[in-house]
């Protein structure tokens, strides 16, 4: 495996880690992955995630890229107008272009985590170089199924140990800190009004029926897909979700889905972690070298969608 960082766009602006695999392990043929910020973090990903990601698919024979978008982590801001979408968007594609120029590599697999999902979305849409795309922790619908599950939260302890081993610091933290936050409501009464993570995060969902478009038309034109969620606190909470959510799933061979049901969000866990690049990685090499997967669970269940059970189960 080999690790080096470059510098690519107009004046070499943007920044990132080109990760590539021994040469004579590469797979012939394979798409480039491309990984880039999540949120605001800089382009390691959630606990260093996508570090640990590109170098599993590293060991596979794959490429990959992860980068900083404009202005983010160590690359400079563009000086324009446009939205952040649309940044976003010319990123990526100059990302492409130098895997083209420097390494002949024309088909790609943007990964998406949370946030990052939104370009991965737009960019497999827009751009038949590429060829798969992996979303994970991305658009969910709360469906009828959803809420027939939903009470069961209340019986599931990891999801209580999840919460308090996440939310004590913070409130040890707040209570510590209640006179300040006393003196800074004040100060935005005489002020402007607070900035909310609500204000600075905002994001827009297509409508579950264009999101429901949208997935059969990637999977008609041959795109591989492969879908991650996890039930912690997030609108997901049962294996059967997203085929309620889309409809028609078993029209298309493109298509996966996995559920953890056991792991968080971000997958704080170390173990979940591991389990989530694992199964990007076995995907990818199921689906582009034709190779088994590495983990016990990883054979499909049925020809058109591979379900991978809840591992914490």
């Amino acid at each position: 495996m080999i690790e080096r960082a470059v510098a690519f766009g107009a004046g070499g602006s943007l920044v990132g880690v080109l990760t590539e695999p021994d040469p004579a392990h590469s797979v012939p043929g394979a798409p480039a992955a491309l990984m880039w910020n999540v949120g605001i973090q800089h382009r390691v990903g959630p606990y260093r995630v996508q570090v640990d990601l590109a170098r599993e698919l590293a060991r596979r024979g794959f490429t990959s890229l992860r980068f900083d978008l404009s202005g983010m982590g160590d690359s400079e801001v563009r000086q324009d107008h446009r939205t952040d979408q649309e940044r976003a968007l010319d990123d990526v594609r100059e990302a492409m272009a130098l895997l083209e120029k420097r390494r002949s590599i024309g088909r790609f697999l943007p990964i998406g985590f949370c946030s990052s999902v939104d370009s991965v979305h737009a960019i497999s849409l827009a751009d038949e170089r590429i060829v798969a795309a992996c979303f994970i922790e991305g658009y969910a619908y709360r469906t009828r199924g959803f809420w027939l599950h939903y009470p069961l939260r209340t019986l599931d302890w990891m999801r209580w140990k999840r919460r308090i081993v996440r939310k004590l610091p913070m409130w040890i933290s707040s209570v510590a800190s209640a006179p300040q936050a006393v003196d800074a409501v004040a100060q935005d009464r005489d002020g402007q009004p607070p900035i909310t993570l609500a204000t600075v995060f905002a994001r827009q969902y297509p409508s579950r029926a264009q999101f429901g478009f949208d997935v059969h038309r990637m999977a008609a034109r041959g795109a591989r897909l492969l879908f991650i969620y996890v039930g912690g606190d997030t609108d997901f909470n049962y294996q059967g979700q997203f085929e309620e959510t889309i409809g028609g799933i078993r029209e298309s061979e493109s298509i996966e889905v996995t559920y953890y049901g056991g792991a968080d969000h971000t997958f704080f866990r170390p173990a979940d972690r591991r389990r989530a690049v694992l199964c990007v990685a076995d995907w990818a090499t199921r689906t582009f070298a034709g190779a088994k997967s590495s983990t016990a669970d990883g054979a499909r269940s049925r020809p058109e969608m591979s379900l991978y059970p809840d591992m914490d189960a």
